[in-house]
Formats: C-alpha cells, structure tokens, sequence
C-alpha cells in the first residue's frame, strides 16, 4: 500500500513537472521567439522535458515484466540517443559548429532505431540475459545506422550540414512510416493486451511523430529558426509519450507453466526479423553507385549477420526436436523410459535376440505398500520416494539395460543377453538394493520394499505372452508376501524371507 502511494506521487510530479515545463516553452516562445535567448531557452526547455520523459519511461519499466519491461528499456535507450542530440543542440547554440550540427541532426533523424528493435521482442520470453539473436538483430540495426549514414548524409549534397539532403527526404519518411506502421500492424496481430496497449501507442506516436517531421521539412516548419512557434510541436512529442508512461499499467503478468505455452508467433511474424537486411539492401543499391566497394562490404556484413542468425535459429530447432523426442520417450517424473519406449525396447531387443538366438530377460516391478505412503504422507512424497527408487534401479543394472515405468508405482526392466538364472540374479540386486536403503520423508523413516516377477523369452511374437508371464510372476510374489523375487516358473525366492539387511544409504527429502 505504501509502494503505491509512492508511485502515486512520483506520477503526480512527473505530471506537474511536465506541465510547468511545457507552459515555460509556450513563454519563451511567445515573448522571445528566436531573438537570443530564445533559442537557447527552447532547446534547454526541450531537453528537460527529454530528460523528465527518459525518468518516466525508467519508472514504467520498473512497474513492468516480461516483454513489456523489455519494450520500456529500448524505448530509455532510444530516447537518451535524444537526449544526447538536444545536449548536442544545446551547445550549438551557444558555439556554432558545422560538424556537430551534422551529428546532432544524425541522431535526430534515427534515434527511434533501438525502439523499433521492439518488433524483434518474443512474448514468450521474459526480460533477462543477453540473447545471440537479439545480439545479431543489434548488429543489423547497427549496420542499418551506417549505411543510412551514407545514404542520407555521406552521399546526397545537402544545402546545409545539418540537414537530410532534398532528394532523401522521400525514401526517409517512408522508412519512418514502415516502422510506425510495423507497429501499428504488431498491435493488431497479437493476443496480448499489453503489446497491444503498448505498440499500438507507440505506433500511434511515431505516426504523429514523423507527421510533424513531414511539416517540418515539406509544410510551414521549413525554414524556421530554433525559437519559432513550431518548437511547442516538438515539445508537444515529448509531453505524449511521458502521458503513455504514467498511464502504463501492465494488465496480465506472465504465466509461468510447465506446459507447452500456445505460441503467438506465427509465420508472418518472421517478416519483422527482414525489415533490417531489407534496408541494408535498398540503401545499398543508392551507395553503391557512389561506392561500389562501400556498399559491398555493407551488404557482406548484413549478409553475415543474416547468415548467422538463420544457423542459431536452426540449431535451436533441432534442439528443440530432440528435446520433444526425449520428452515423448522419457517419464515426466523419474527420468525413466515412459511405457511405450520401453516396450519399444523390449521389442527390439527380442527381434535382435531372435536374430541372434539369445535371450532376454524381463523383470516386473510393483512398490510395496506404496497406496499407503501416498495416503500417509501425502502425494509430493510419494512421487519423491518414486524417484529415489527409479534411481536406485537404474544405479544396479547394467549400462545396456533398459528401465523403465509402465504407470504409477511399476517399473519394468528389459534385461538382453539374459536367461532365467541372470534375469532372476539381476533382480534379486535390484530388490537388496531398495529395500537396503533408508528413506527419510517428512523427518521419518519410509520402508520400502519391491515385489519382482522375472520371465525370459526369445520371439517378438511371444511379447505379449512374456509380459504376461513377468506381470503374474510379479503378482505372486505379492499374494507371497512381498519383498521378493518369483520367477515365471512358479519357483519363490529365499531372499524375501531372510533377515532385513542393514541399511546401506540415506535420503532426506
């Protein structure tokens, strides 16, 4: 209740601050205009207000997760590249110099450049490390910089250094207009309300934004000095935004879930991810009648960055198959073979045993007693004491035997190369080794205990029969009295009546 009241206040002072600031511009608008000091005063005016915006756009930011926090630091990025173009202005009032004013106006004219690396965000992620791909995404957007250096500025003759040359003004707009369409398109395609709040603003904004650029170069802004009354439309741009970043309120937080979030990206989204090389391109052909060997390298590097960026994006595709073929191959719980692998297991090793005439040992496996541990101690425990006990099973049987859980608390193992003597061997091990260990769930003690039914077989015709002989092996080693080893013979075991064994391993859980 506190924190609230706080960012209340903060609000209201963001709002207060920005208000002051803008009515001060609307003076030294109107009683000095462009005499001096009123220019100066205009751009200081301006920068301030920049600098209550960048505030604004932090403060948002820290109100946010997800993609949206994500969105409200490219957009402090964008906006301290113009700050540091007015700082840049602010000083050419006071000392003119043809270089900077050169500079200035070329951090005016793509500032907005981190803020459309927005469209590259995956609203599936969360704000966090450093990504290779939005890494790569960055060097294209650095690239796209360079060669729209030497498209707008380098090349075409400009009547003033500070200024977009007459024959670019075209092609400048109608990039400006592509992003702040990409924007308003991304707001209408997503299912999210919050990227739908926050780029169909924003995409309002950069419309409104490069409307007012138009005027500036084509309508009555053209050949005004810094002072004049369309200086109060260039404050006005910065006052919008901070109103977007006050008013921003994230209305659905991300879900963290185990299961397979519903993807919202589709393949037309991928069209945002050509929108750098694209322009790399198109600037290309202009530069490369002035430069060939310029463009060249513009467009090798571009070239690489896309290259690269479609291998990362392969190899985690098939990262992605083969975790999906190990997800539909292994139990969610204990890590074993789920029941259809390993029966596809037990399958394969009987073909290759026909083939080779050997055989192949299958043991069953039921936990003891296991309802009443879940009833007891409730179902976390169980499912723990099922994974100490899956470890325990794959920690004894031989590196190219097969484990795995046909459902709630049975196991089976598929044992190749084994007769009835092996088979009955190997599980013998396997139920000294559990029942030898000492569960701790809860602060007490757990006995656990298995009951095994072994059988052997040779055919994959006879699969179906080999399971069945395991299953009622198994089951009479229950009606037997449990903690042993009943071959499919109808032959028991010694080992369940013989004395406890000491307890030879300790889990806490």
């Amino acid at each position: 209740m506190q924190q609230k009241g706080i960012a209340l206040a903060r609000t209201r002072i963001v709002v207060i601050v920005t208000g002051l600031l803008w009515l001060a511009h609307l003076g030294v608008v109107t009683l000095l205009g462009t005499k001096f000091p009123g220019g100066f005063l205009s751009d200081l005016l301006q920068l301030s207000l920049g600098v209550v915006l960048v505030y604004a756009i932090v403060q948002a930011s820290r109100r946010s997760e997800g993609l949206a926090r994500s969105f409200w630091r490219l957009a402090a990025a964008a906006y301290s590249l113009w700050i540091i173009a007015q700082s840049l202005s602010v000083y050419n009032d006071l000392a003119a110099s043809p270089s900077v004013s050169w500079f200035n106006n070329a951090l005016f004219s793509f500032w907005f450049v981190p803020l459309a690396m927005a469209m590259f965000l995956d609203p599936e992620k969360e704000a966090g490390g450093l990504d290779s791909l939005v890494a790569l995404d960055f060097v294209q957007a650095v690239l796209v910089c360079v060669a729209a250096y030497l498209y707008f500025f380098y090349l075409p003759k400009a009547e003033s250094p500070g200024e977009l040359a007459h024959s670019v003004w075209t092609p400048y707009f109608a990039g400006y207009a592509f992003v702040a369409g990409s924007f308003v398109v991304r707001a209408g395609v997503t299912r999210s309300r919050d990227s739908r709040a926050l780029f169909g603003r924003m995409g309002i904004f950069l419309a409104l934004s490069g409307c007012v650029d138009a005027l500036y170069y084509y309508g009555p802004g053209r050949g005004l000095s810094t002072g004049a009354w369309f200086d109060l439309l260039w404050s006005a741009l910065l006052v919008a935004p901070i109103v977007i970043a006050v008013t921003w309120k994230q209305a659905e937080a991300p879900e963290l879930s185990f299961d397979h979030p519903r993807r919202e990206k589709r393949v037309y989204t991928e069209i945002f991810f050509l929108l750098y090389p694209l322009l790399v391109l198109f600037m290309s052909l202009r530069i490369a009648r002035e430069r060939l060997g310029l463009a060249a390298v513009v467009v090798l590097l571009s070239f690489v960055c896309s290259s690269a960026r479609l291998l990362v994006t392969q190899n985690r595709l098939l990262l992605a198959r083969e975790a999906l073929r190990r997800e539909a191959s292994r139990d969610g719980l204990t890590g074993l073979w789920n029941r259809k692998a390993i029966l596809a297991i037990l399958e394969r090793d009987l073909l290759r045993a026909e083939r080779d005439h050997e055989p192949v040992g299958l043991i069953m496996i039921d936990v003891d007693h296991f309802k009443a541990i879940n009833d007891r101690r409730g179902h976390a425990a169980g499912d723990a004491v099922l994974r100490i006990i899956a470890s325990g099973i794959a920690a004894v049987v031989r590196p190219y035997d097969s484990v795995g859980r046909c459902g709630g608390e049975e196991f089976l193992i598929v044992a190749p190369g084994c007769g009835m003597a092996e088979t009955w061997e190997l599980a013998e091990r396997v139920r000294h080794h559990v029942a030898g260990n000492s569960i701790m769930a809860g602060g007490s003690s757990v006995q656990v205990s298995l009951s095994l039914g072994v059988a052997t077989g040779q055919t994959a015709a006879e699969m179906e029969k080999l399971l069945h002989a395991a299953d009622s092996a198994m089951y009479q080693a229950k009606h037997a009295g449990r903690n042993r080893v009943e071959p499919s013979l109808g032959r028991a075991a010694s080992a369940g009546q013989s004395p406890s064994p000491t307890p030879n391993r300790d889990f806490w859980l």
